[in-house]
């Protein structure tokens, strides 16, 4: 009997409240309670079906995981895609970029050539014709790769992207028939050796001026022409500013270290560059016959010559 008391005394309180409203065994309430504040919540007065309901939704944190991962997604596409631009830029691609405007690279792809150096101190046997200080042979090499170079024509557009003004420009006389927006240019590395020629010569005063000019220094024309090339190789070897590296060897006979030039180089291929400019010149013998006065139209610029110098 006292057991049966105890069964009913204990059900009484579990199922009901003192009102007589539907209870709950306080255990369960207990733990439900326990485990929403480990959560980091306080409950409170919420509704049951409200709460329930924010925790069976994705949480905040891995709402922003995957916002995070979708913004990597996009910025690796991004630097995929600007890494396959870079790869796949060409050859042109690379010279242009580290050239002033030309109309040469929207005409003419130039190839790319790895070679090597001839650097030796001493002359070959035979010796490279570009060693050879006079002579016939010398003389049409040089001549071949500078001197005898025949302009290009652009357009009047190609002489505005080059910085310069097309009514000063020189045009192709119209007896050629290149048409009205036609005008010369030629390559610079044409020039470059033209001067580089010039100092040859230079070097053989005797051989190749004295009859003309007199015993050195010649006239006050010839000595502005050396300076002037020295002036402007010197410009442009600053300009292009060669960072390829030049190692030294012990050599017999001498006490320190001896620089090797043969080096690896990376070039233009001058030889396709002057082809190219030869089959698209103007035919050399009509245009200097053309060219030999300037039209009535053209504009006639001052020289420039300093006052020490007869001005």
């Amino acid at each position: 009997m006292e057991r049966a008391s105890e069964r009913s005394s204990f059900d009484d309180s579990d199922s009901t409240h003192c009102d007589g409203s539907p209870g709950k065994r306080q255990g369960t309430v207990d733990a439900d309670e326990e485990k929403f504040s480990l959560l980091g919540e306080d409950r409170g007065n919420i509704p049951r079906a409200t709460w329930r309901r924010q925790w069976s939704s994705p949480s905040k944190t891995l709402t922003l995981l995957t916002l995070m991962n979708i913004f990597l997604l996009l910025v690796s596409v991004v630097i995929l895609s600007t890494s396959y631009k870079v790869k796949s830029l060409s050859e042109q691609d690379y010279w242009e970029a580290t050239s002033f405007y030309s109309p040469v690279f929207d005409r003419f792809n130039i190839p790319k050539l790895t070679r090597i150096t001839n650097g030796t101190f001493w002359d070959t046997d035979p010796p490279s014709i570009w060693r050879v200080r006079t002579g016939p042979q010398a003389d049409a090499a040089w001549d071949s790769i500078g001197s005898n170079i025949t302009p290009v024509v652009i357009t009047s557009a190609d002489v505005l992207a080059l910085g310069k003004d097309p009514a000063t420009a020189v045009k192709v006389p119209p007896e050629l028939n290149y048409g009205n927006d036609a005008y010369i240019a030629g390559m610079d590395v044409f020039h470059h050796l033209h001067c580089l020629d010039k100092l040859r010569r230079e070097i053989s005063y005797k051989h190749y001026h004295e009859a003309e000019q007199g015993p050195s220094p010649g006239s006050e024309l010839h000595e502005a022409h050396i300076n002037h090339c020295l002036d402007m190789l010197a410009q442009a070897l600053r300009c292009t500013s060669s960072v390829d590296m030049v190692t030294f060897n012990w050599v017999v006979g001498h006490r320190m270290p001896q620089p090797d030039f043969n080096n690896q180089k990376v070039c233009r291929d001058f030889d396709a560059l002057r082809k190219w400019s030869v089959e698209n010149g103007i035919d050399g013998d009509a245009f200097f016959k053309a060219a030999s006065k300037p039209p009535p139209d053209a504009v006639i610029v001052p020289e420039f010559r300093p006052k020490h110098h007869g001005q």
